[in-house]
Formats: structure tokens, C-alpha cells, sequence
């Protein structure tokens, strides 16, 4: 029996590791038990935001409080299963409180805890291994802390980049609405830069989001901040920008800009929606679902052609 708890809280122990090293530290990898927790949450949520629209922006810091949570908790009860055999002859209870050994599931809990957390109950290991192990789990249980600090860290300057993309596109799409004017055919000279730098910044927070999935559940509660409703201007921007009979730097611009929404279309399709790439405005509607954000656009920005002046 004592073999079979044994193996069970290594299991553990590696199950919340292997996670943590492939959310935080692997470039392209996923843990499998975060993304699983934060999807759950999202769906939760969702729910919950049909009846209470607000309580969506909740969804993302609960999903990486639930996540840092399981993470600590399987390394707490898997080190708990490997002490549970151990209490009656493996530790020195007589400087703690009562100076009796602790024999229950209970008190293997709360040795753990203390080791995880370096906090002293008055409690010493007696073999070798299991003071290791004691060792051992204070060393992941800092790491655990500073690690999970880096991951909001660098979580936040993510969802930064996502608001300031969407509200450019938003305020673009708008200004041309309200002035009637066409980005593209009015302002061929600064129009390719502004296109240009859209679809870089849109690029990069492709990779930023790839790196850090767990910003997809994050909802920011403001229209005008939305990347699922801005996304369908930004394709149709490209679309104008790379038609036949604009200048070079224009088509070149919008090649750029179409490229880098189809790959953060297709980015996710894979990743986050479960469907077909094969359809960018399908994906675009299923985001804008997936989002509970209506599309800013839903035909075209200009509407009606340009009065001639008589």
C-alpha cells in the first residue's frame, strides 16, 4: 500500500509539473490540465454571461487563479500521499505541538502544506529521502509562486496590445463612417504605413496569443476594445488596399494586413475554435460568437459612393 501511495503522489507531483513547464517555459507548447481548466471556465462563464453580461470579464482571472490553484494543489496532495505511509515511523513529531506522531490523511496534508509553503510545525524527517523530499517541495513551491507572478507578468502587456489594436481599427472604421471617406482612395500616401504597421502589430500579437493562450479568455467588457468585433474591418481594409489598379505601396500594404488576419484567423480556428480554416468569415463570425461581440462591420465601411461636387 505504502508503494502504491508512493507512486501515486509522483504521478501527481509530475502531472502539475509537466504543466507548468509547458504553459510557462515551452515556446510553442500547451499544458493540457490549463487549457482544459481555462476552457472549462470560459464555458462557465458564458453561461452565466447570458442572464449577467458584465461577469464575463471575470472569466480570465478566475481561469488563471483556478489554473495556479491545481497546479499547487496537485503538488500539496501528491507530497501528502508520499508522507501518509511515512508518519508512523519516518518523522520526528516530538517538537510539535501535542508530541504525539500524526497517523491520518489530515495530518499528511498539513505536513505537506508546511514544507510547501517553508513553513516549520516542529516536525523533522527522520530518513534521509524524506527529507528531501521536504526540501524538494519547498524549492517547487517557491518556484511555483515566482512563476505563476512572471505568467501575470507577462500575460497583461498582451491583452494591452489586443485593446490597442482593436481601437485603432475601431476608431478608423469609424472616422471613415463619419466623414464618408475611403482610407484607400483618399489618403493614398499615408494610408500604406498606417496599413502596414496594423498588420505588423496584429502579427505579433498572433505569436504573443499563441504563446500565451490562457489571454483568449480574457474579456476586456468594452465594445470599442473588442478584437472579435474589429477583426472584419481589418479584413475588409485589406481587401480594398490590395485591389488591382491601387498603387504598389497600397497592394503591398494590404497583402501585409490580408496575411496577417489569415493567419490569426487560422491561429484561431485551430487553437480555440475546433473548426475548418477554410472559411475566414466563418471563423470571423464564430470569434465574434465565441466573444459575445457583434461584428463592427457587417458589409462595407463606405456605404454610399462619394457625392461629385456640382
Amino acid at each position: 500500500m505504502a508503494a502504491i501511495l508512493t507512486v501515486v503522489g509522483v504521478l501527481l507531483i509530475a502531472a502539475a509539473l509537466v504543466d507548468v513547464f509547458q504553459t510557462l517555459f515551452h515556446p510553442a507548447g500547451r499544458g493540457g490540465m490549463s487549457d482544459w481548466t481555462a476552457k472549462i471556465t470560459w464555458r462557465v462563464f458564458r453561461v452565466a454571461a447570458a442572464r449577467y453580461s458584465k461577469i464575463l470579464t471575470y472569466a480570465g482571472p478566475t481561469a488563471i487563479l483556478a489554473i495556479i490553484v491545481s497546479w499547487a494543489g496537485l503538488t500539496w496532495f501528491g507530497f501528502a500521499l508520499i508522507y501518509l505511509p511515512q508518519l508512523g515511523t519516518g518523522f520526528d513529531f516530538s517538537q510539535a505541538p501535542g508530541g504525539s506522531a500524526y497517523k491520518g490523511m489530515v495530518e499528511a496534508m498539513s505536513l505537506s502544506v508546511g514544507a510547501l509553503i517553508t513553513l516549520s510545525e516542529g516536525s523533522y524527517a527522520k530518513l534521509h529521502w524524506l527529507e528531501l523530499a521536504r526540501g524538494a517541495e519547498a524549492i517547487i513551491g517557491f518556484g511555483l509562486l515566482t512563476a505563476s507572478v512572471s505568467w501575470l507578468l507577462s500575460i497583461y502587456p498582451v491583452l494591452e496590445d489586443r485593446r490597442a489594436i482593436a481601437q485603432r481599427a475601431t476608431l478608423l472604421h469609424n472616422g471613415e463612417r463619419e466623414t464618408r471617406l475611403d482610407l484607400v482612395r483618399d489618403a493614398p500616401e499615408q494610408s500604406p504605413d498606417w496599413i502596414i504597421g496594423l498588420g505588423a502589430d496584429l502579427a505579433t500579437l498572433r505569436n504573443q496569443m499563441a504563446q500565451f493562450p490562457i489571454t483568449y479568455y480574457f474579456d476586456m467588457g468594452e465594445p470599442e476594445t473588442a478584437l472579435a468585433a474589429a477583426l472584419s474591418y481589418l479584413l475588409e481594409l485589406a481587401d480594398r488596399a490590395s485591389r488591382k489598379g491601387n498603387s504598389p505601396a497600397l497592394q503591398f500594404a494590404g497583402a501585409v494586413l490580408g496575411g496577417a488576419v489569415e493567419s490569426f484567423l487560422v491561429m484561431l480556428a485551430n487553437d480555440f475554435l475546433s473548426m475548418k480554416a477554410d472559411d475566414k468569415h466563418a471563423i470571423l463570425r464564430a470569434y465574434a460568437s465565441e466573444q459575445m461581440s457583434d461584428l463592427i462591420l457587417q458589409k462595407r465601411t463606405i456605404p454610399y459612393p462619394r457625392k461629385k461636387a456640382s
